[in-house]
């Protein structure tokens, strides 16, 4: 009995000891990275890659944490999202932008927001997209402005005697009939935008920071009503841009 306990023992040491050794070879080869807290918490980086948010309105302001200017529209303002039901389920938080008012030869106004910033690089986002409240035919049109820099001055000169017109730099456009009651995500590929001003600035789409170029400059914009002397009334929340196959 003592020997085949002895020999039990050793049998039982020496798979051990090849367990052992066969776990550092392992280890040395590689494998399956250990699921630990800080692998779960690099999701929201990579989201973040993706997602480039111009603003959410989240702090209820127009002027904080980006400021947000204003021209010829009767109300642009943050408003509350509680009793803007219907339309597509989306995550809009709790405030959005609001803009109303009436137009005159179709013209009603509109809001823009300077996004450049030193060492950001925008070429990764191929789609502009918006999350818009409208409340049935009649809401208006959002014409979407994007202004990029082509003379390398990280600024936007215009013509004031040409309805503000770029005089350097490049203006892309895409407008949004807000014809739907309810919340409706609008995502438009960055190909869909149309160079609005031929002629001037290079005719290039640069959202890239080189040459002294301050890229993508600042995002606006511009109601147009359904009749000349119509109103606008639409929300507006989650203006981002996000990347995606181009």
């Amino acid at each position: 009995m003592k020997k085949v306990a002895g020999w039990l023992g050793g049998l039982i040491l020496i798979l051990s000891l090849v367990v052992g050794i066969l776990s550092l070879a392992a280890g040395a080869m590689g494998g399956p990275a250990p699921k630990k807290p800080e692998t779960a918490a690099a999701a929201p980086v990579a989201l973040a890659e993706k997602v480039f948010m111009v603003d959410d309105f989240e702090s209820g302001s127009l002027k904080s944490p980006r400021d947000w200017w204003t021209f010829d529209i009767k109300k642009a303002e943050i408003a509350d999202n509680k009793a803007l039901t219907g339309g597509e389920t989306l995550n809009v938080g709790k405030y959005s932008l609001l803009l109303s008012g009436p137009a005159k030869n179709w013209y009603a106004g509109g809001c823009g927001i300077y996004i450049a910033k030193e060492n950001q690089d925008l070429s990764k986002y191929s789609t502009f997209s918006v999350d818009v409240f409208g409340r049935g035919p009649g809401s208006g049109t959002v014409k979407v402005e994007l202004y990029d820099d082509d003379n390398g001055n990280w600024q936007i000169e215009q013509d004031p005697a040409k309805a503000y017109a770029p005089i350097y730099d490049d203006k892309w456009v895409y407008e949004i009939k807000v014809d739907w009651d309810g919340w409706k995500r609008v995502s438009v590929p960055i190909a869909d935008f149309v160079d609005d001003n031929p002629g001037v600035g290079d005719d290039v789409w640069n959202p890239q920071q080189t040459n002294g170029s301050g890229g993508l400059l600042q995002v606006q914009f511009v109601c147009l009503a359904s009749t000349d002397k119509g109103e606008v009334n639409v929300n507006l929340d989650n203006v981002m841009l996000t990347a995606g196959e181009k």
